[in-house]
């Protein structure tokens, strides 16, 4: 008989680390570590899908300039929409075979293999939305979280949120291509496109790359240029500034930043998780009818959303 321990000591252990898991993922990935940082992952109770309002067009038409008596524009504006993100969901199932039960039958031995079965489990969620946050959504059948290569599409006319920015063309995001990164020429194609992702001071406080165009843009500053963000340097994140935005390169053995580089502005961007799926263990273990084991599953629902595509920007090749 399966040592009866298993199920409680699986299902405390997984619940005690969700905070971990939440942590893990955050401390090894940039995205997630300045969403986090900003206040800009957050959980919400639910809903047919993931809405966000958003700010039609750049200007009230009702604006005018006006003397003494003159009629005032008062017809109605539609200056608020929605953008709608669909919920995507994830689950991890951490398994024990009856065999490797009774082959564990103490409490020391199955807190130590849990614990390793755990950590593997962190490990593979880390490594999963690592991936999605530079995704577009499509993969695994369009299960998948709609990350920045939805978002901060590089290509023209993307259908985000519902909201398909060929028709709306205040919905796209900017974009420029460089022809191929160069020592010479890289200040220039980002300060270019820099400038065309600045309102004000609403402007890009974060730039991903990948490790070919950060090699590119650190070959082409002289020594005494090289400047960087102390708070994602003491976070582990190695980064070079660009005007007032650091700069950091998300590749790196296993990475999966695609080629070029993300202007984001993370005041626009958000990671929105349901309360009741928040890297939440699925109750006790699931024991199958046909099979000698036992699965705990800790699942996870929610979707990246963005409220003003206009204000990020990609360059690439």
């Amino acid at each position: 008989m399966a040592n009866p321990n298993w199920g409680e000591v699986m299902t405390a252990t997984l619940a005690h680390r969700r905070k971990n898991i939440a942590d893990a993922v955050s401390k090894n990935n940039i995205l997630y570590y300045e969403l986090r940082r900003r206040g800009r992952i957050r959980t919400v109770g639910g809903g047919r899908t993931i809405t966000t309002p958003i700010m039609v067009g750049e200007e009230n038409e009702n604006f005018q300039w006006y003397t003494g008596r003159e009629g005032l524009n008062i017809a109605g504006q539609e200056v608020l929409t929605s953008a709608e993100y669909p919920w995507k969901q994830y689950a991890c199932g951490v398994s024990i075979s009856g065999l490797e039960m009774l082959q564990n039958d103490g409490r020391e031995q199955i807190i130590g293999m849990m614990r390793a079965r755990t950590m593997h489990a962190e490990k593979t969620i880390q490594n999963q939305m690592h991936l999605a946050a530079h995704g577009d959504g499509t993969t695994y059948s369009g299960k998948e979280y709609g990350g920045l290569s939805l978002l901060v599409s590089s290509t023209a006319g993307a259908t985000v949120g519902g909201i398909n920015s060929t028709t709306y063309t205040w919905w796209d995001n900017q974009r420029a291509a460089t022809g191929g990164a160069t020592t010479a020429a890289i200040y220039g194609d980002m300060l270019d496109l820099w400038l065309e992702t600045c309102r004000g001071t609403d402007k890009p406080n974060l730039i991903l790359s990948d490790n070919s165009y950060y090699s590119v843009y650190n070959q082409s500053l002289q020594a005494q240029q090289r400047f960087m963000d102390k708070k994602l340097a003491a976070g582990g994140f190695s980064n070079i500034m660009f005007e007032t935005c650091p700069v950091v390169a998300d590749g790196g053995q296993g990475g999966f930043a695609p080629t070029g580089m993300k202007f984001l502005n993370l005041g626009t961007i958000e990671l929105i998780m349901h309360k009741k799926r928040n890297n939440v263990v699925l109750g006790g273990p699931r024991r199958p009818l046909t099979e000698d084991s036992d699965t705990v599953i800790l699942a996870g629902m929610g979707n990246f959303v963005d409220d003003n595509r206009k204000l990020s920007g990609i360059l690439t090749d």
